[in-house]
């Protein structure tokens, strides 16, 4: 029995292109992958380095995955973020506590604990402040409330609550005096 010449070189042109597309796709793939991954920058502290910004103890900076130096030891007053993806919140002695993106822009005004730390993140929203008003940007850095609440606390169970009828509170433990809070939800809406 002999064989078709032409029957086997078409299946060998055939086999041949499904192999140059699935190269192909795989090829895409892997740098669609490769591209999707954003840099992200880890905090280092050196306890043994004394900061030139009193009154910090030590230097800290940050590295990306690879360990290079992306915001060297010192040129911020303090670093808080322990690992960037989208923003930081560092401490400039000329601008205060500020969020910044990965290209060191300045994203927002962040808001002091009372601890000596930043309020952190919450429910992927964090208090932001200007003009002694506050409002929330989100986990990308993103502001999404803009600044407009004479006072406002953390999001908690979907919602925060905000006010511009407060004042400031004497008690270490409570930030604001008042009576009537109004809650939103992530967008802005006031909850009923």
């Amino acid at each position: 029995m002999s064989r078709n010449p032409l029957l086997l070189i078409h299946k060998t042109v055939v086999h041949n292109k499904m192999k140059t597309v699935l190269i192909q796709i795989l090829t895409l793939l892997i740098l669609v992958s490769c591209q999707s991954k954003k840099s992200q920058w880890y905090l280092i502290k050196n306890y043994d380095q004394v900061s030139k910004y009193k009154p910090f103890g030590y230097t800290s900076g940050y590295v990306n995955q690879n360990a290079d130096t992306i915001i060297p030891l010192d040129k911020y007053a303090r670093c808080f973020t322990d690992t960037v993806k989208y923003y930081a919140i560092v401490y400039d002695k000329k601008q205060g506590l500020i969020g910044i993106d990965l290209n060191e822009t300045k994203l927002f005004n962040a808001v002091w604990n009372g601890e000596g730390s930043e309020v952190k993140e919450s429910e992927g929203m964090i208090l932001i402040v200007e003009n002694k008003k506050y409002g929330f940007a989100n986990n990308k850095g993103e502001i999404i409330i803009e600044p407009k609440y004479k006072c406002a606390e953390s999001f908690k169970n979907g919602k925060a609550k905000v006010s511009n009828n407060c004042l400031e509170s004497d008690d270490e433990y409570l930030k604001w005096k008042m009576n009537t809070w109004t809650f939103i939800d992530k967008n802005g809406n006031e909850i009923k």
